[in-house]
């Protein structure tokens, strides 16, 4: 527990002088200043944020840029990094946002290894920024990036070892330490084995005890009080909390002080197995009943050392009250009891004295309504039970004491688990494992392995039609990306691939025929297609480009249009690089999108044939938007003369009012009726029929046009115009 790690070496000051000496690697040391101006960006801006991604990619192309070799190993000081024993960054950014972060964080050194990618920096910072926050926080530096599946930086963290004060311990219990020494080096053993972390305690004696390292073992006999060894151990597990309260540390560290009791000389352990016997015995009643439930008096029936020592130093009513316990198993065991009596081997006189006041409870029957084991420790007990050594004899009493737990209620039990079994599906079985593992998997490589496993399970639902558990299954896939997108957005990408890899032409053309196959096919492809989301899409648009496929995929379509808010973004990303019939359909699905995607759908007007200019047309009249208005108004004031009817016709679809303040817009233009006199004739028409006041200076401008001889159109307009005036 004392022995030093060689991997921190007091340097000399001829050493420090070599290393301040030493000319640093430009390439690594351009490297690490970006690398200190990531965490800064982090520090000051989201994770996610264009700033913090391009110091990461410049963080990237420096490291790419390092000479090819072996991981770079950087040693840790407060003010600077140390790289082949070349000072790096005093005074600059890696002091301020790498050495001195990763010195209070007690990271010792840093290994980068050659394999690190853009996610890796990523994760550094953030797991920088954290170890920060966390403050006193248990968590360390390299917990953070283990838990965020980092594995090409690999930090080594500074020891911080628990100081366990002895003080100067007594000559006689310095002599049973060299006693047991002695006899562990006779019996020999192979490698050490660490019962806790190496270098995790350093032992507080007097200068006056010469002892070089002390084992747990020495520890055990040197503190001579199992309550306070218990406590002892728990600090070990960086658990001070609950350290602080013994009788909470005697529960929680009771197994591994037995297992170091029982390690010891029996002679010694019997009577330190006395002492925590005193240590149960002082405990609240119910911690202590708690404490002999889960492994004093398992340890009794298992035929454990620690069971029998310890509950036989019990007084007799004590031990009575413990024994009775075992009745929680069920009510109705008494030969539980007589084999736990006869697993203590007491003499027969504090038998005698201890049967009648079992008896006298079981004839009371106290609180044994009130106390109930946990069922799945009935199996654990009864299968040490069935372990039939032929070298000695067996009381089969034993096997009896259980034979009145096959209940009713257990029978029903069993027959529920087999019949659970026989209707168990195979594929839903494992689809459970696999998101359950991908939900808890911080590598994103990792994750990826789980969904390519995942994925051939899915499209064998899918292939069987078997359309309802496609959906819940589909769908709580999409939950969990959506829920592991804030922590870790890497693993929700892979699970969102997942859904698209299952989203291919074939399940796309099955979705399409079940939506086109009555009322109930239809409700179930509503059902898919809102579990799969954005993922269909691409397989969707793709199918259009097919003459073969477009045709069945139309019943989807109709199906997406439904949940075209959703979808909005999905197809609008792809729109500019879709095929015409790819195209139309896209078109036709945004304009049930609604507000936002005017312009993505007007950029499509100058490439289109006159079936996507229709279509475009049709898509921002259902929008109806002023923005969309505007688009089309443009298209009658500017298109050619087939095109105008189809734009005319699409702004009286636009909602009234909307259309109404174009037309206004459009006939109060002087060039606009002077050009196209025939369409402003037509629009004029049109607006008489809804034409409200505000028409007024409209009619009055226009009606001044009758003078134009030259050209009679433009005198029609007018004319139509005074003939409207009131």
């Amino acid at each position: 527990m004392t022995t030093g790690n060689p991997d921190y070496r007091v340097r000399t000051a001829g050493h420090r002088t070599a290393c301040a000496a030493a000319p640093p690697d430009a390439a690594i040391a351009d490297f690490l200043q970006l690398l200190g101006r990531a965490a800064r960006q982090f520090h000051t801006y989201p994770a996610a944020s264009p700033l913090s991604l391009d110091a990461v990619d410049a963080c990237q192309r420096a490291f790419d840029a390092i000479a090819p070799g072996p991981a770079i190993t950087c040693r840790i000081t407060p003010s600077v990094l140390i790289v082949d024993d070349a000072e790096i960054g005093r005074g600059s950014i890696v002091e301020t946002e790498l050495a001195r972060p990763l010195h209070r964080a007690r990271v010792a050194s840093v290994e980068f290894e050659r394999a690190a990618a853009r996610r890796d920096w990523s994760q550094f910072c953030g797991a920088l920024l954290e170890s920060q926050r966390a403050g006193a926080g248990k968590t360390t530096f390299a917990e953070l990036l283990a838990d965020a599946g980092v594995a090409a930086i690999v930090p080594h963290m500074s020891p911080r070892p628990e100081v366990l004060p002895l003080g100067a311990p007594a000559a006689p219990l310095r002599e049973l330490v060299a006693r047991e020494r002695s006899r562990q080096q006779t019996l020999g053993g192979g490698t050490v084995q660490h019962f806790y972390p190496p270098d995790k305690g350093w032992v507080l004696m007097d200068p006056s005890v010469r002892y070089d390292s002390v084992s747990l073992l020495d520890l055990t006999l040197l503190v001579d009080d199992p309550a306070r060894l218990a406590g002892m151990l728990m600090r070990l597990t960086d658990d001070d909390d609950a350290g602080a309260d013994p009788a909470r540390a005697l529960e929680q560290k009771y197994a591994d002080v037995v297992t170091l009791i029982g390690g010891l000389d029996p002679r010694l352990a019997r009577l330190l197995f006395g002492r925590l016997a005193r240590a149960v015995l002082d405990l609240d009643s119910e911690r202590r009943k708690a404490l002999l439930r889960r492994a004093i008096l398992p340890g009794l029936l298992e035929g454990r050392v620690d069971g029998e020592a310890v509950l036989s130093e019990f007084p007799e009513v004590d031990l009575a009250d413990a024994l009775c316990l075992l009745l929680d198993l069920e009510t109705a065991a008494p030969e539980l009891l007589s084999t736990a009596l006869d697993r203590l081997n007491l003499p027969s006189d504090r038998r005698d004295a201890v049967v009648p006041l079992i008896e006298a409870n079981l004839r009371g029957g106290a609180a044994a309504s009130d106390r109930r084991f946990d069922a799945a420790g009935l199996d654990h007990y009864a299968g040490a039970l069935v372990r039939i050594d032929a070298a000695r004899g067996q009381s089969f009493a034993e096997y009896a004491a259980f034979d009145l737990s096959m209940n009713d209620e257990t029978r029903a039990a069993l027959d529920g688990v087999r019949e659970t079994i026989a209707v168990t599906d195979a594929i839903d079985a494992q689809l459970a494992c696999l998101t359950g593992l991908m939900q808890l998997e911080p590598n994103p490589a990792a994750a990826g392995v789980l969904a390519d496993r995942a994925l051939p399970l899915l499209q064998a639902l899918a292939r069987s039609g078997r359309w309802d558990q496609l959906s819940v299954w589909t769908g709580r896939i999409r939950d969990l990306a959506a829920g592991l997108q804030p922590g870790r957005p890497e693993v929700a990408a892979s699970m969102r691939e997942l859904l698209v890899r299952l989203s291919d032409r074939h399940v796309v053309l099955q979705l399409a025929d079940l939506c086109g196959a009555g009322a109930e096919g239809r409700a179930s492809g509503r059902v898919i297609a809102a579990a799969l989301g954005r993922a269909v899409v691409p397989a969707w648009l793709a199918a259009f480009e097919s003459a073969v496929d477009r045709r069945r995929v139309r019943p989807l379509s109709a199906v997406m249009a439904e949940r075209a808010r959703e979808l909005g973004p999905a197809v609008a990303k792809r729109l500019p690089h879709c095929g015409p019939e790819a195209a139309r359909a896209a078109v036709a699905l945004l304009g049930f999108a609604g507000g936002g995607y005017e312009k993505v759908i007007a950029d499509q007007l100058p490439h289109g044939d006159e079936r996507t200019f229709r279509e475009v047309l049709h898509a921002l009249a259902r929008i109806g938007t002023a923005q969309a208005a505007a688009v089309v108004a443009e298209q009658i004031e500017c298109a050619p003369a087939p095109a105008v009817t189809l734009a005319e016709d699409a702004l009286w679809k636009l909602p009234p009012a909307v259309a109404m303040v174009k037309a206004r817009e459009l006939l109060g233009r002087r060039e606009f009726v002077t050009s196209r006199p025939q369409v402003a004739a037509r629009l004029l028409d049109r607006a008489a029929r809804t034409m409200s006041d505000d028409f007024g200076p409209v009619l009055e401008a226009l009606a001044r046009l009758r003078y134009h001889f030259w050209d009679p159109a433009v005198m029609r307009v007018a004319a139509r115009a005074r003939e409207l005036m009131p």
